[in-house]
C-alpha cells in the first residue's frame, strides 16, 4: 500500500502543471491582458487599467528584465492604451519577435487597421497572425481564415494552405466559450467552406 502511494504521489507531481516560475511584479497586476496565454495574474480590461501607474510599474520591471517578452508586452499595452504609439511599438515588436502569441496577434491587429498612424501591410499581418494560430491563439486562429477568404491577403506570400486553415478554425471551435465566439467560428466555418470548394 505504501509503495502504491508513492507512485501515485510520483504520478500526480510528474503530470501537474508547471507552476509559473517568475514573480508576479506590479506590472503583472496592472496590465495583464485576459486573454495572454503569458499572463501569470488577473487580466486588466483597458477601461479598468490606471495607464499612469502600469507604464510606471512596467518601466521599473523592464529596467530590471529587458528580454522578458511578458513585461515588453504589457507596457506596450499601457502606453497603446495611453494613445503613445511611438513609445509602444517597439515594445510590442519586441514581445512579438520573442515568440509572444497575443503580442503577434495584436501587432498584426494594429498594423491590419493602421491604427496610431502605423503603416498598414497585409504581408506582415498575415506573418504575424499565421505565427500566433500556429500557436493556438483563438483570435489569430479566427482572423486569419477570415481575412484570406476575403482576399486581404492577396499578393503576399501567404504561409498556411487550406488544411491548416481548416485547422485553426477546428481548434478555435474547441476554445470557443460564449455563444458570440461559437457563433463566430461557425459562420467563419461556413465561409471557409465556400472557399475551399471555389478554390480546389
Amino acid at each position: 500500500m505504501k509503495q502504491l502511494l508513492c507512485a501515485m504521489t510520483a504520478m500526480a507531481l510528474w503530470t501537474m502543471p508547471a507552476l509559473a516560475a517568475e514573480e508576479v511584479t506590479e506590472c503583472d497586476r496592472l496590465a495583464s491582458h485576459g486573454s495572454d496565454p503569458d499572463k501569470i495574474a488577473p487580466g486588466v480590461s483597458e477601461s479598468s487599467m490606471n495607464k499612469a501607474a502600469a507604464q510606471s510599474a512596467c518601466e521599473a520591471a523592464v529596467a530590471k528584465d529587458p528580454n522578458n517578452r511578458r513585461l515588453r508586452y504589457q507596457l506596450g499595452r499601457a502606453y497603446f492604451y495611453d494613445g503613445n504609439f511611438v513609445k509602444a511599438m517597439p515594445h510590442l515588436e519586441f514581445a512579438a519577435n520573442a515568440g509572444g502569441q497575443q503580442a503577434q496577434f495584436v501587432l498584426g491587429y494594429i498594423i491590419d487597421g493602421g491604427q496610431g498612424g502605423v503603416k498598414k501591410e497585409p504581408c506582415r499581418v498575415e506573418d504575424l497572425w499565421v505565427k500566433s494560430a500556429r500557436q493556438g491563439r483563438f483570435a489569430a486562429q479566427t482572423s486569419y481564415p477570415h481575412h484570406v477568404v476575403r482576399g486581404l491577403f492577396k499578393g503576399c506570400k501567404q504561409q498556411a494552405n487550406t488544411a491548416e486553415m481548416q485547422g485553426f478554425l477546428d481548434g478555435a471551435k474547441k476554445q470557443a466559450g460564449d455563444y458570440y465566439q461559437k457563433l463566430l467560428v461557425s459562420m467563419l466555418m461556413e465561409e471557409f467552406a465556400v472557399y475551399k470548394t471555389k478554390n480546389q
